[in-house]
């Protein structure tokens, strides 16, 4: 395919979008590259107060000199971009809720009011699935009232590597495979009481989370191999 005037990456939370920053940062240059974090999933009381205010914000062109849009922001923000290359990796959303969970646990308090009612209730794991921004994290939180056909490319972050080589082709650039960034800290392989959570109320959370695995399920299955 042609090389597309402007590259659209949508960081969804613990998909592995910090090692893609950087990723695309070496590929395309650092002073090509525009880090947007207007995140709806951690909003600001200002957002709360005015939701709708990214549609207002909406840019019809990128700044000069900027090739790439890397970062937490809803998919609709960059619609008006023309020519341009629209990708995001997404993960289970029952396995990306535990994982947002445990960064949320870690993070020292943020300004949203939704990180400071989730610290001082003192929420579980199935607690915190049912908060509307978490429980439709894809489907409305990021994805709301967008067409997802318009993304050219969907990744699966349980099939990372061979993805991103995916990605590669389609982008006609060279992604260091090498470069992993883990933002939630380092992993621990040992089961603990959010993991046993899981495993026993999987159940709970495939419910709960059923419109976010069928946007899942649709958008990776359609941009599988």
């Amino acid at each position: 395919m042609a090389t597309p005037q402007a590259v659209i990456s949508l960081h969804m939370p613990k998909a592995g979008g910090t090692s893609m920053l950087e990723m695309l940062r070496r590929a395309y240059g650092p002073e090509t590259l525009l880090l947007d974090e207007d995140d709806p999933a951690i909003p600001t009381a200002e957002c709360n107060l005015n939701p709708d205010r990214w549609l207002a914000q909406r840019p019809t062109r990128l700044p000069e000199g900027i090739h790439v849009v890397h970062g937490h922001f809803r998919a609709s923000k960059y619609d008006l971009i023309e020519s341009a290359f629209r990708f995001t990796f997404l993960r289970h959303p029952v396995d990306n809720v535990r994982s947002i969970y445990r960064y949320w646990k870690r993070i020292p308090p943020h300004p949203s009011p939704l990180h400071q009612y989730f610290l001082e209730k003192d929420l579980d794991l199935v607690g915190f699935a049912r908060l509307p921004t978490i429980r439709f994290l894809y489907s409305r939180t990021y994805f709301g009232g967008w067409n997802t056909d318009t993304l050219d490319f969907v990744g699966r972050h349980e099939h990372r590597a061979a993805d991103i080589g995916r990605l590669e082709a389609l982008l006609n650039v060279t992604l260091d495979t090498n470069v992993w960034l883990n933002a939630t800290g380092s992993k621990d392989t040992r089961e603990s009481g959010d993991d046993r959570a899981v495993a026993s109320g999987w159940d709970s959370l495939t419910e709960l989370l059923a419109e976010d695995i069928t946007l899942y399920e649709r958008l990776t299955h359609r941009h599988a191999l």
